[in-house]
């Protein structure tokens, strides 16, 4: 008889409970199964005791709610700077919902940074989930502030002063002794015509060697695709690893070279009408 109290990896949770691992990512980014994260990589640890009380609710029978179209991995090096496009509210918290539940779950610090969406608009939906809304604010895990004291601080978006404040964030977390971070930011503080905001893609990119600078930090950047106009979603697309629209997710161009994909003639339309079949 295994001891209540030991952990148990992924794989050994996944034999005791007769599931998959793929189940198992989906119940606890779901928030229907308790995990915790190790390591630099956060890799999944189990308690023998929350996977039998999990037995005994009766949900191992159902089948796995489905994350955002199943769109989180383990793919820890796509998964850490990516974007979201959407095109209405519904589909930015199907996509949105998983990270943050998952995060604030298992007591990670978040950061959010919003314009469009309502401070308790975005805390109603989170109470909705059974989130402790009022004590992960009143702990600091949950920090919803606007873009004039983030991107727009000075006044002017300034892309170096911007990746300082992402840094001191993520530090900050890490000196209060947490493992992982969530920053994830609406990007629609740039239109119209944002102070500075010809810098925005150029920090994008910029991004891309902090998260590989902190394994604990994941970067959700959200994009509404009614706001943004071709040659805008064709710079996410080339600086971001990862992006996930309304049915699944696709690989960015980051890795493809991004300046130079930028320059070629024609490519945006032909990207811009991809992302819009979703």
């Amino acid at each position: 008889m295994l001891e209540k109290q030991r952990f148990l990896t992924i794989a050994e949770a996944a034999e005791f409970l007769h599931v998959s691992e793929t189940s198992l990512r989906r119940w606890t980014n779901s928030g229907y199964l308790r995990c915790f994260r190790v390591g630099v990589r956060g890799e999944r640890r189990f308690l023998v005791e929350d996977l039998l009380e999990f037995v005994a609710s009766g949900k191992v029978q159902q089948e796995p709610p489905s994350t955002a179209s199943g769109i989180i991995a383990d793919t820890v090096s796509q998964e850490r700077h990516l974007c979201l496009f959407f095109r209405n509210q519904v589909e930015q918290w199907q996509m949105l919902r998983p990270y943050l539940v998952e995060h604030l779950g298992a007591n990670v610090p978040v950061l959010y940074i919003q314009d469009s969406t309502p401070p308790e608009r975005l805390m109603e939906l989170l109470r909705a989930e059974g989130l402790p809304v009022d004590d992960l604010t009143g702990r600091g895990l949950l920090r919803i502030i606007p873009p004039d004291q983030a991107y727009l601080l000075t006044g002017q978006f300034d892309a170096q002063r911007m990746l300082a404040f992402m840094e001191s964030a993520i530090l900050a977390a890490l000196a209060a002794g947490y493992h992982r971070v969530l920053l994830t930011g609406e990007m629609t503080w740039s239109l119209p015509n944002a102070p500075g905001a010809g810098g925005m893609m150029d920090y994008e990119a910029l991004l891309n060697p902090l998260v590989d600078k902190y394994p604990e930090v994941t970067i959700v950047c959200q994009y509404d695709l009614r706001r943004f106009d071709g040659p805008s979603v064709l710079d996410a697309l080339l600086t971001h690893p990862s992006v996930h629209v309304a049915s699944r997710q696709v690989a960015g161009f980051y890795s493809l070279g991004a300046a130079s994909l930028r320059r070629k003639e024609g490519f945006a339309p032909s990207l811009f009408r991809f992302s819009h079949k979703e």
